[in-house]
C-alpha cells in the first residue's frame, strides 16, 4: 500500500517537473513480444546501441536492471537455460512475479565493479527485448 502511494506520488512529481518517463517505441520492444523464448533456444545478445535504446536513465527496462557487467556479453550467442516466472527478491525476501525474463547458459555474474569479485556465480536476468533469436537451421 505504501509502495503504491510512493510510486504514485513519484510519477506525479515526474509529470510536474517535466521529466516524464521515456516511452520506448523501439522495434526491439515490439519484436520481443513475439519471441516467447523457451529452454534450449539459441539467442544473440543485442548490440550496445540496441540495448541502450531500451533503457531508462537508471539502466533498467520494466524493472529489470541492465548491470554494468552485462555489457561484455553484447554480441555473444547463448542457449536459453530457462524462463523466469518467479524469483526471490533478496532485498525484501519476497517472491516476485515477472514476465519476459530468461536465464542464459554460461552468462553469470562474477562480481561487480563496486563490490569486487564474488564466488557466488549468480545467473543474470535477461529481458527478451535485449535478445534476438538465432536460427540454428
Amino acid at each position: 500500500m505504501i509502495k503504491r502511494l510512493l510510486r504514485y506520488l513519484y510519477n506525479i512529481f515526474l509529470e510536474i517537473s517535466g521529466e516524464k518517463k521515456r516511452i520506448i517505441q523501439s522495434s526491439t520492444v515490439n519484436e520481443a513480444a513475439a519471441l516467447n523464448l523457451k529452454q534450449g533456444d539459441m539467442v544473440r545478445v543485442r548490440s550496445r546501441e540496441e540495448i541502450r535504446s531500451t533503457l531508462d536513465r537508471w539502466n533498467s527496462l520494466k524493472g529489470c536492471t541492465f548491470m554494468e557487467e552485462m555489457w561484455s556479453y553484447c554480441g555473444t550467442t547463448h542457449h536459453v537455460m530457462k524462463r523466469v516466472d518467479r524469483f526471490l527478491d533478496e532485498r525484501t525476501y519476497l517472491s516476485r512475479k515477472c514476465r519476459g525474463v530468461v536465464l542464459l547458459d554460461k552468462a553469470i555474474c562474477n562480481g561487480t565493479k563496486d563490490f569486487g569479485p564474488c564466488d557466488r556465480s549468480c545467473f543474470l536476468f535477461w529481458r527478451e527485448e535485449w535478445l534476438q533469436k538465432v536460427d540454428t537451421k
